[in-house]
């Protein structure tokens, strides 16, 4: 029986794409190794008119006073805010201790808010059948409006009988910008590390909010992100939070940026306030 050669064309395509299929992580392991290709360099020149550009110019002084003052309120606290209750809110024992606020509080009594608070969280995320994985995250907050994020993400693919594994770490210190009730919204620098065989830190950034819309409810919305080696990685999640007491379940979606390779997996998991 003669086999036409559109229908061999077709079989050797299929065949030949199979087995170019590396799977997402190798892929994206692969993109974030420094491969040392370009090596070039810059030479810098500067003109007579910098140096007319002084720091000895009123004007400019005054302009950067005004620039810094008002970055500061932006980003920290304006003047207007000093005698406003959020000035002087407390981070609460637990989300929905006994009245309708999350986060902060607006209290006076010592049950109501703690010095410092410890949150645990664990999600298990899944893309699919092959690829799937483990996102463990410990914040620690502390004065008022600070507080150190800590995460470890574990990726596993199962591709072509083989498994591959994506580890990726976080460590971010969070300013809390807004401290209301209802609303905690946040942003932060820190560092992220690829592991396996990549092992590469990058300096990162991060923003986050977390709505308290009605007890026991609260919706979740956090990114981070780094570049290593010119591309980007980071984590966007946003969860959807039932909490019970000193503890939630979580669930909704999380998007991962690996270099060349994008995930995104639903995400299920539970926490606890300590």
């Amino acid at each position: 029986m003669k086999i036409p050669f559109t229908t061999l064309l077709i079989i050797l395509c299929i065949s030949m794409s199979s087995f170019s299929q590396n799977g997402k992580l190798k892929e994206a392991k692969e993109s974030l190794k420094d491969n040392n290709s370009t090596n070039t360099t810059t030479t810098t020149t500067t003109s007579k008119s910098d140096s007319n550009f002084s720091n000895d110019n009123p004007f400019i002084a005054l302009f950067g006073i005004i620039a810094l003052n008002i970055t500061y309120g932006i980003a920290i606290e304006s003047t207007f805010e000093l005698n406003t209750k959020m000035h002087n809110a407390e981070i609460s024992a637990f989300p929905y201790k006994s009245k309708a606020y999350g986060n902060f509080v607006y209290a006076d009594s010592i049950n109501d808010y703690a010095l410092a608070r410890l949150d645990i969280s664990n999600n298990l995320v899944l893309e699919s059948n092959s690829l799937y994985g483990n996102n463990l995250n410990i914040n620690f907050k502390f004065k008022k409006r600070f507080d150190v994020a800590l995460g470890y993400l574990q990726l596993v693919e199962r591709i072509n009988g083989q498994t591959e594994g994506f580890a990726l770490f976080s460590t971010m210190v969070n300013y809390h910008r807004i401290r209301t009730q209802k609303l905690d919204l946040w942003f932060g620098l820190g560092a992220m590390y690829v592991a396996n065989d990549v092992k590469e830190f990058g300096f990162a950034y991060g923003l986050g909010a977390e709505w308290f819309m009605a007890k026991p409810i609260s919706l979740l919305v956090s990114y981070k992100g780094t570049n290593i080696n010119s591309r980007t990685v980071d984590k966007t999640k946003v969860l959807l939070k039932y909490h019970i007491k000193k503890y939630h379940i979580a669930t909704g979606y999380e998007h991962y940026t690996l270099g060349v390779s994008k995930v995104s997996a639903f995400s299920l998991g539970f926490g606890m306030s300590i």
